[in-house]
């Protein structure tokens, strides 16, 4: 295997995160992965890994080997584009980084529209709520909330995102409504266990303005999909994008809540995320101008 092709693999460990995840991905035995790393470990002469409570974790010369090899593949794939873009020819594979509930909501029904016109195309969720990095990932398109701050980065602005508070009739039948955002405390909410800003809910009251409230949660999820769950089968009150709750609330089987006080201004706007020179190549533009146009 050439020095790439060991980068590749060195790249694949750091992001599974073991030996067998990287193999199982590259489709390598554990034992071929790991016999590679050795190799390219005595070439260097340095230790890339250290087991430190039963988990692989880079060593400080492997965090440095890390970044420089991010770099190799970054270029690599820069230079694949640009030769790539002269066929125009709209084909090969493109890697999305999103949450579940974006792809589920707002991308997935307008997928069959991009493969009528590029059959030749292939997509592959990352599915996350963090941002991706990218060169690691091997990730070509990303949506997510708030722009970007990386220079590496290109933030096209999409369409914004309303928040929207909701629970089950059944819950609303045991419990009762609240009449006023500080009803809220004796109430049991349902809450996100990342990115903890979304657990501040913000309301608008004529006497006192805007004003914040920290949520007590009552049961927590990282991912608002099982948040979802939760509300529909009567466990707590619940604040979620308006999108991924539009047809439960036409439905009824969410109620919105406290719609009165909402604050107009409570929302934020998704971003199309792709690393600078990246869309040259035409089956990454070709996504990239597609959800642009669908998520605006």
């Amino acid at each position: 295997m050439d020095k790439y092709g060991e980068m590749t693999v060195f790249l694949a460990v750091v992001a599974e995160g073991s030996f067998s995840a990287a193999g199982r991905k590259l489709g390598l035995s554990p034992s071929a992965v790991s016999k590679l790393i050795g190799r390219l470990e005595a070439r260097l002469k340095v230790a890339l890994f250290e087991r430190v409570a039963g988990t692989l974790r880079l060593t400080e010369e492997g965090d440095t080997f890390r970044a420089a090899g991010e770099r190799v593949v970054e270029a690599m794939a820069a230079a694949e584009d640009a030769v790539s873009a002269g066929s125009g020819e709209v084909s090969g594979l493109v890697r999305i980084h999103t949450a579940l509930t974006t792809a589920k909501y707002l991308i997935a029904p307008h997928l069959p529209e991009i493969f009528d016109r590029h059959p030749g195309l292939r997509l592959e969720f990352v599915l996350g709520t963090e941002r991706a990095n990218f060169a690691r990932q091997g990730i070509d398109v990303a949506i997510h909330s708030g722009r970007p701050t990386e220079l590496s980065l290109i933030g096209r602005p999409l369409m914004r995102r309303p928040w929207t508070i909701a629970a089950a009739p059944s819950y609303l039948a045991r419990h009762g409504r609240p009449a006023r955002p500080d009803d809220l405390l004796s109430h049991r909410c349902l809450n996100f266990t990342i990115r903890t800003q979304w657990n501040s809910w913000t309301f608008h009251e004529e006497e006192e303005g805007l004003k914040t409230i920290d949520i007590p949660s009552h049961m927590g999820a990282d991912q608002g999909e099982l948040l979802r769950t939760f509300a529909l089968v009567g466990l707590g009150i619940v604040r979620l994008a308006h999108f991924h709750i539009a047809h439960d609330l036409a439905a009824g089987r969410l109620v919105p809540l406290l719609t009165d006080f909402q604050e107009r201004t409570d929302d934020d706007r998704f971003y199309l995320l792709y690393l600078r020179g990246r869309a040259r190549a035409p089956r990454v533009k070709a996504v990239i101008d597609f959800l642009a146009r669908k998520l605006r």
